[in-house]
């Protein structure tokens, strides 16, 4: 409905009962949305027009009929999107069976949560996983917390949130109640969060590897640095000085990072293969930010990376007749029009040229 209205969907948020019509009187969905609507859930659920009825979906309870349909017989798919946030998201699909056998073996590992509260979405693949199916494994309701109200914590609370969140709790709360389990993904956290996290009374922090085209990889107590594989993975030789994922079936995928091998089901990731990195659990390629900051005239080179801070920050060089404090305004304009917001860096240092070291490589700045 965001693609196409071209805005936020008002009727997106709260739950939705089994009763509520798709229609005017209920979601607001005129006949060409539910047909844009009805494709989405056929490309996401497999479903095919066989499944269909002589009368179209006139409620939410019809789509989910048809749903439960198509993964009858236990072999449906389901079709996710990657996070990118430029560029057409991917598509990877996964055997529903699959994520159901990984939501099963989390809920062994998470045993005595008493409800699981959600700070992410569900339609990405962690969010499918930890506040989709996990819940549902582990037999506890779900509730949706946004940081800035109330979060209400109780003992027994398994929080699902993404690294930008956990650094904001981490100041925002200067004591999480007894028994509460965090777990954190979709980006690497600061260790330095995770310790005083820890410190400020939450009883676990998991940090959880994978990807929108495998899942989850493997899992990690903080402050520990090496994860431990889930049982689905093994890690296999890939040429010389590289490796491969290979699951029970005997299909073969890429890790996401370059990894090292610390023991026989324990792995450490060490760099993104395709230079992206991960801002608010989006994918964003600093060389493309670098590539439109070029583009501004009076730009003469541009070096971006990720901040300490879990934003971007730019070094810019400037042209001999330029200003920075002219040319800072307009490269906040124009960034505004061209990058999305977790593209857009929020640090900027201006100086003569891009910092290199004795060897000629670029290097970090502060």
């Amino acid at each position: 409905m965001r693609r196409l209205r071209d805005t936020d969907y008002p009727n997106a948020g709260g739950s939705w009962l089994e009763s509520t019509l798709i229609g005017d009187e209920g979601l607001g969905l005129d006949s060409m949305e539910q047909l844009g609507a009805l494709g989405a859930l056929a490309e996401t659920f497999h479903l095919d027009d066989s499944l269909l009825n002589d009368a179209p979906p006139r409620t939410v309870s019809d789509w989910v009929d048809l749903i439960m349909q198509a993964n009858a017989a236990g072999d449906g798919r389901m079709t996710v999107a990657t996070s990118g946030s430029t560029g057409s998201p991917r598509s990877c699909i996964h055997a529903i069976a699959d994520l159901l056998d990984e939501a099963a073996f989390l809920a062994t590992q998470f045993t005595g949560r008493r409800r699981v509260v959600a700070m992410v979405p569900a339609h990405h693949l962690y969010g499918i996983i930890w506040i989709g199916l996990l819940p549902d494994a582990l037999g506890v309701p779900v509730v949706v917390r946004t940081i800035g109200a109330p979060l209400g914590l109780t003992a027994g609370d398994l929080v699902i949130a993404v690294p930008n969140q956990w650094q904001a709790m981490h100041s925002l709360i200067r004591c999480f109640p007894e028994d509460v389990v965090g777990v954190s993904s979709a980006g690497s956290l600061d260790d330095g969060v995770a310790t005083g996290l820890l410190a400020a009374g939450l009883a676990r922090l998991i940090d959880i590897y994978g990807s929108s085209e495998t899942g989850g990889i493997a899992i990690r107590d903080m402050p520990a640095t090496a994860y431990d594989l889930l049982p689905r993975w093994q890690v296999l030789a890939h040429g010389e000085h590289d490796w491969q994922l290979a699951d029970r079936h005997g299909r073969f995928f890429d890790l996401p990072d370059y990894i090292e091998r610390t023991g026989d089901r324990t792995v450490r990731p060490i760099g993104r293969r395709d230079g992206a990195v991960q801002v608010a659990g989006h994918n964003v390629w600093p060389e493309r930010v670098a590539r439109e900051l070029r583009m501004v005239d009076g730009v003469a080179d541009v070096a971006v990376r990720l901040h300490a801070n879990g934003r971007l920050k730019a070094f810019i060089v400037l042209q001999p007749d330029r200003d920075a404090a002219n040319m800072s305004a307009l490269i906040e304009q124009i960034i505004s029009t061209r990058l999305t917001d977790p593209e857009r860096p929020k640090s900027f240092r201006f100086g003569a040229a891009l910092p290199r070291n004795a060897m000629g490589k670029l290097e970090d700045w502060v």
